[in-house]
């Protein structure tokens, strides 16, 4: 068996930190001696993923509130550990992480992968900043993107280096199964500026009164429920829009609603359509970079792409999916079919071929 580090900054709820969590859990389960390592510890009050007790836990934080010092820091215990510690392989998750991880394992004899977990126009930036990344990345043995679109940023060497993996999707979604007629349009995602939740209340709006007892509902928080809130009001719908919080049975929200909406102006590979896509209910998502929906979504029959920030084609193509039951039928059937691709074992296999086959 092997002995894999892994590198991410918390463990809270998020898309990449729920991927890290699998990937302990996996690697664990699987008898490899494994090791977590993350900038700050868990908090009762803002909980995270479950990691099996067996995973080794390291911390690198201290308190500092300046970042240069609270950087040399978290740069010199994360050296310290991986030297001590001895791992076969590294693996880092998330710009920051991605770059401390390499600055602090130069030299080192450990195989170093690094995963791209967002539009790295975003998490790195353009001009000076991409020639820095690229340069940087040259230090890592593998590379792990989620869609072609984002490994284009990087050069063709890096690329050479690289790998497309998708996220796994827990196998409780799986064992959920849509139920036509439903009548609430679901949203489930933080509600930040990211995920623009704003564009779907705004479509809502524009076809309310033809689409008598659809109502609309956001699974999740965030910063911005209180405007959402107050443009409800605003838009004269807030009797037919449901803020849920966070839930833990999004399966069950997800097989007893009418159609799923992804709003997004940028992601990765966004776990919560490739969870809606696995139940079947109908999807529409903006076709946002780094192509993660375009990569989940091939064809028509698998669900709808819309431009990112469009409240016209997003209202029209909502309206004409929630009345056409046909429609629906077929394209649950399409994205079942699809989700065989992100299946747990498959995905898994993946990381292990990639992580420890020299």
């Amino acid at each position: 068996m092997k002995k894999i580090l892994l590198y991410i900054d918390n463990m809270l709820y998020g898309g990449a930190n729920r991927v890290m969590a699998n990937l302990a859990n996996h690697f664990c389960e699987s008898e490899h001696e494994t090791i977590l390592v993350n900038d700050r510890p868990y908090d009762e009050e803002c909980p995270g993923y479950a990691i099996n007790g067996s995973v080794k836990r390291y911390y690198l934080d201290t308190g500092s509130r300046n970042m240069l010092r609270r950087t040399a820091i978290r740069l010199k215990k994360l050296r310290k550990i991986i030297k001590s510690e001895r791992p076969d392989v590294v693996l880092s998750f998330m710009a920051g992480p991605n770059t401390r991880m390499l600055m602090s394992t130069i030299g080192l004899p450990a195989k170093k992968v690094v995963s791209v977990r967002n539009d790295p126009y975003k998490e790195y930036g353009s001009g000076i900043k991409r020639i820095f990344a690229n340069s940087l990345f040259k230090l890592a043995d593998g590379v792990v993107f989620q869609t072609d679109e984002a490994a284009e940023y990087f050069s063709e060497g890096i690329q050479a280096k690289s790998k497309v993996i998708f996220n796994p999707v827990n196998m409780k979604f799986y064992e959920k199964q849509w139920h036509p007629g439903g009548h609430n349009i679901v949203v489930v995602g933080r509600l930040q500026s990211q995920k623009n939740p704003l564009l779907v209340l705004r479509a809502f709006a524009k076809i309310a009164n033809s689409l008598s007892g659809i109502t609309l509902d956001y699974v999740g928080e965030g910063k911005l429920k209180a405007e959402l809130q107050d443009s409800a009001v605003k838009f004269g719908v807030s009797d037919r829009v449901h803020f849920l919080g966070k839930r833990e049975d999004i399966d069950s929200i997800l097989e007893q609603a009418c159609i799923y909406v992804l709003c997004s102006d940028f992601e990765g590979m966004p776990n919560a359509l490739m969870e809606a896509m696995t139940v079947g209910i109908p999807v529409i998502s903006t076709n946002c970079p780094c192509g993660g929906p375009r990569a989940l979504i091939k064809e028509r029959i698998q669900g709808i792409l819309v431009p990112c920030g469009d409240v016209d084609a997003l209202a029209s193509e909502m309206e004409r999916l929630i009345n056409d039951k046909s429609y629906q039928v077929d394209m649950s059937v399409a994205e079942r079919k699809r989700s065989e691709d992100f299946r747990p074992d498959r995905i898994l296999a993946e990381w292990d071929s990639f992580l420890f086959t020299d």
